[in-house]
């Protein structure tokens, strides 16, 4: 199961995607723009809001963290303690999710104003915050026994979301339909969950 585990791990690794390092500049129509987090040998570009703030992640000496790019300025992203800090989407109103890693042990969380709050599913070994909406609805992935669950955070309530597989939740959209990943049987599939309330199938609440 352990081994198992580790596969679906470095699969959601590749379906999270990782950009190669990319130098910050405004934008021109139809062109690309490469985004360096100065000093670093790795940046990643992870999320970006409706007005043009971008979150992601880059490397420095082996340690990793999050930032913010909003016009032409970095703001680096470390909860406090973490070994390592990882930024994964940013909302319109510019609330930032991601996770972070502390005595080994990998935690979501939410920057909101400035201030960070830790995202733990209840009973889980470890979880993740990969996405959130414009109402501040947050998804992402949790570990349970060793098994991957996805999972909802609205309005303080934890809802695991168990589509068939081993599910991780990456996106939410303003309606509150979800996107995500499932692995099962060594394949890897998206999923769409809409149209749904708390307690309805693959839906269950903590």
């Amino acid at each position: 199961m352990r081994q198992q585990l580790k596969i679906y791990l470095l699969a959601l690794s590749f379906v999270l995607g990782v950009t190669p390092k990319a130098t910050a500049g405004r934008p021109q129509p139809d062109t690309f723009t490469t985004i360096d987090f100065p000093g670093a040998s790795f940046t990643s570009a992870q999320g970006i809001n409706p007005r043009g703030d971008i979150v992601g992640n880059y490397g420095i000496a082996g340690v990793f963290h999050g930032y913010l790019l909003s016009g032409d300025e970095f703001t680096s992203i470390d909860f406090p303690g973490a070994s390592a800090t990882f930024a994964r989407q940013i909302n319109p109103r510019g609330d930032i999710v991601g996770n972070y890693r502390s005595a080994g042990v990998v935690h979501g969380y939410l920057l909101s104003g400035g201030e960070f709050a830790s995202i733990d599913f209840p009973g889980a070994s470890a979880s993740q915050a990969l996405g959130i909406n414009p109402r501040g609805d947050i998804v992402g992935n949790t570990i349970i026994a060793n098994v991957m669950h996805g999972f909802l955070l609205s309005r303080g309530s934890f809802t695991t979301i168990d589509f068939p597989g081993v599910v991780a939740a990456l996106g939410i959209n303003p309606r509150g339909d979800i996107v995500g990943a499932s692995f099962s049987a060594g394949a890897v599939h998206g999923f769409l969950l809409s149209g749904r309330e708390p307690g309805d199938d693959g839906l269950a609440q903590h």
